[in-house]
């Protein structure tokens, strides 16, 4: 039974009272688990409290009886208080210590069948104290352990939970049952009726109200929810007649327009066939606006026009007249009349006498003119009239809403243009009108393109001119240190060819007879000394020099070497202060003085020698910097180049500037070479370098970085100078701008500088904050572009 009645609510789990039963069922369930904990919990507590007070009624009797018979030394008695203490049940386990502690003792105990340990039993520990007399002293004559027994406590608590369960069980099912019932009667049972009520309801029983057998004047939810169900009723009951006379009229109007249909069937039927007739000339006007807008020939289009007129339309006369750039006259740039083709002319507007300039002149759509109005019109100059014109039309021709000429159509027939005639004449002057400001805007645009050409062109030379004024410019502010750079090593060859000369002098007078002087191990090393010379070593200082001067004479002193100071000079001069030991053969010889003199002059002949040809070098790097610097190619094409050519080139261009107080810092990474136009990215760095340079007034740190990003070369300069202002930051590749002095900048600079990188494809940042500097990378692309 149980089962049929699971499997039943499981089966209506979805009805309102099966979730209600459900619902109660799982609550009455946790309040039993509730009340079952919380009653055995205080069940337990209770026995517990019931176990300890009476191992301490026990503790307090055996106190003031057993401790007589203990210090008597009664075993009878002694034997028949643990028999006692056995037959508690609640006692487990009882332990008789017979004697003070630290002396003799004996112990006597018992112990329950099955007893293991107190557990969650008490236990009691009572001392016994015994005093033999009045006023004696009290001795501790034992002590008794009393433990309860835990299985007692386990079988009353068990006993305990069973009532406490069965209770429990009974009370929750009384509940639910009443719980359900209740709920039964008050809703379910009325829940069904309305259900009941709305299933059978049909369109004809609309009119059947809801009730309810329940008692009157209720106003609860379930009246609430009558109310509606009978409301919705009368709603759907006033739609549904509503419906049915809509309906009715719906029928009326279909019959009606059923009738109608059949009158406009007829009358479509009548059209088609009218229009039937004109799809040869419709389909002809297609054509005339294909073939009109397909061309951008004015000539063409105005040939095309006429032709396709003439097989339409009763044609002796068509002419074509736009308006001049100018817009003071239309000229007539097509013109036939009796198979006479006209040659070019203009009728001014002013001139009210032409037919084709009133038109042109007037709001109308068209001009429709007779034989009369005909001949009191002018001729376009190279015409004859052969026979009066007796149907003239003239359609000004509109696009974009502006008048832009006139087409003239005639015949030497009366009334030859109908209402036919008009509207295909009406079709083909609005392709025409398209067609001929196509082909004007693309004569314009032709013409435009040619000027734009040409002015590009003449920009590109500008610009060109430009970027070589704006180096020419930069070069001549760096004319003066240039002739410095090469003065120097000049001034430098020129001291060098008196050196050698003085020493050769000397060298020639005295060289052989210091070889005569010498044998052949000092020979040797006369040679050595004259080649240390030749060896690289590092450039001494003056002081330092001094300093390695007054060294070696200390130690040639020491040697017992004669003129050590003048000789330690000559040494040191020579480079061979590091190999004193190897020269003292010639050091102490008796012509000492006169063979480090020759030596000098001959090592001075050799050194001097080197000298000129650093200066040479140093003049044609300077030289070939400015032959690669002051070169423009206009016409020069994209090529393979290393930007650190370019940059040194600049460099050594502003050698002469960087050497008063600039701190100059190259980091070259490893960069291929990049597809540009090389002079014009020699203008960029100069641009860059001369900035920086002007920004810190010649005295700071330049730092010039050239690494790869990707597919990309960066070139970045940076300065330690102020910085650019933020206001100014938008405004520094502006044409002509410029924060410096009058007559000491153009503006162009950094212009010609984007306007560089933007021609190689690449772009330009700066980075810049006042008072750390600024620093502009350039990015230009790897590779063709």
């Amino acid at each position: 039974m149980k089962r049929g009645l699971l499997r039943s609510l499981l089966k209506h789990r979805e009805s309102l009272g099966t979730r209600m039963v459900l619902a109660t069922l799982a609550f009455c369930l946790i309040f039993t688990l509730l009340a079952v904990a919380a009653q055995t919990w205080s069940a337990w507590r209770t026995r517990h409290a019931a176990m300890q007070a009476e191992i301490e009624l026990i503790a307090q009797v055996y106190q003031s009886t057993l401790r007589k018979a203990v210090w008597d030394m009664d075993r009878e008695a002694i034997q028949a208080h643990l028999s006692s203490a056995a037959s508690v049940q609640s006692i487990g386990h009882a332990e008789l210590t017979l004697g003070a502690s630290g002396n003799h003792t004996e112990r006597l105990e018992f112990t329950r069948p099955g007893w293991t340990g107190p557990g969650r039993a008490p236990q009691r520990q009572v001392p016994l104290i015994y005093q033999a007399y009045a006023g004696g002293r009290q001795e501790v004559v034992g002590e008794l352990l009393l433990a309860g027994d835990e299985r007692q406590l386990w079988a009353s608590l068990r006993e305990a939970v069973r009532a406490i369960v069965l209770t429990q069980l009974v009370q929750s099912l009384l509940l639910a049952g009443f719980i359900m019932l209740m709920f039964s009667r008050l809703v379910t049972v009325h829940v069904r009726r309305i259900a009941m009520h709305l299933a059978r309801m049909r369109p004809e029983e609309l009119g059947e109200r809801l009730s309810l057998a329940r008692r009157a004047g209720r106003s609860d939810e379930l009246t609430m929810l009558v109310s509606g169900i009978n409301h919705l009723q009368d709603r759907l009951s006033e739609y549904l007649q509503q419906k049915r006379r809509y309906e009715e009229e719906l029928a009326t109007h279909r019959d009606r327009l059923a009738e109608l249909v059949r009158e406009r069937t007829a009358e479509l039927s009548s059209a088609n066939q009218a229009l039937g007739k004109s799809a040869d000339v419709l389909r002809e006007v297609g054509n005339v606006g294909m073939e009109l807008t397909t061309s951008l020939d004015m000539h063409a289009i105005c040939v095309a026009l006429h032709q396709h007129q003439r097989r339409l339309l009763p044609l002796d006369g068509f002419g074509v007249a736009m308006l001049a750039p100018s817009g003071d006259r239309l000229d007539f740039v097509y013109y036939v009349e009796d198979e006479m083709l006209a040659p070019p002319s203009s009728l001014m507007l002013t001139d009210l006498r032409w037919l084709t300039v009133r038109t042109f002149l007037s709001e109308a759509e068209m001009m429709v003119a007779d034989e009369q109005e005909s001949s009191q019109s002018p001729t376009p100059e190279g015409v004859v009239a052969q026979a009066p014109m007796r149907s003239v039309t003239l359609w000004p021709l509109v696009a974009n809403g502006k008048r832009i000429g006139v087409v003239i159509s005639q015949s030497h027939q009366a009334m030859a243009y109908q209402a036919r005639e008009l509207e295909i004449l009406r079709s083909t002057v609005a392709y025409a009108a398209i067609a001929l400001a196509n082909a004007s805007a693309y004569a314009a645009v032709e013409a435009a393109r040619g000027e734009a050409a040409h002015a590009l062109e003449e920009l590109r030379q500008a610009q060109g001119q430009l970027v070589q004024s704006e180096k020419m410019a930069a070069l001549g502010q760096l004319v003066a240190g240039v002739a410095h750079e090469i003065n120097t090593p000049i001034a430098a060859v020129k001291s060098s060819g008196r050196n050698i000369a003085d020493a050769l002098r000397h060298t020639l007078e005295h060289l052989p007879t210091v070889l005569q002087l010498l044998d052949g191990p000092q020979r040797d090393c006369f040679s050595r000394l004259i080649g240390q010379v030749l060896e690289p070593a590092a450039l001494l200082s003056s002081s330092e020099e001094r300093r390695l001067t007054r060294l070696l004479a200390a130690q040639l002193e020491a040697a017992g070497v004669a003129e050590a100071r003048h000789k330690a000079g000559l040494l040191v001069q020579m480079r061979a202060q590091q190999r004193l030991d190897d020269y003292l053969p010639l050091l102490m010889h008796a012509q000492s003085r006169l063979i480090l003199d020759t030596a000098h002059s001959t090592a001075t002949i050799a050194s001097n020698t080197e000298n000129i040809n650093l200066a040479v070098d140093r003049v044609a790097k300077i030289i070939f910097a400015l032959k690669s610097y002051s070169r423009f190619d206009r016409d020069a094409e994209f090529a393979e180049a290393d930007l650190r050519d370019g940059i040194e080139t600049v460099l050594t261009i502003y050698q002469s500037k960087l050497r008063g107080g600039i701190e100059l810092q190259r980091e070259y990474g490893e960069v291929p070479p990049v597809w540009c136009l090389p002079d014009e990215l020699n203008q960029v760095w100069t641009n860059l370098i001369h900035n920086a340079l002007q920004a810190m007034q010649y005295k700071g740190r330049l730092r010039i970085a050239l690494t790869r990003q990707g597919e990309e070369a960066l070139v970045s300069i940076s300065d330690s100078g102020p910085g650019i202002p933020p206001e100014l930051m938008k405004r520094i590749f502006e044409p002509f701008f410029t924060t410096k002095p009058a007559g000491e900048g153009s503006g162009l600079g950094l212009d010609i500088v984007s306007k560089i990188v933007a021609k190689h494809h690449g772009r330009i940042e700066v980075r810049s904050e006042p008072g750390m500097g600024s620093c502009f990378t350039v990015f230009l692309p790897l590779g063709q572009a």
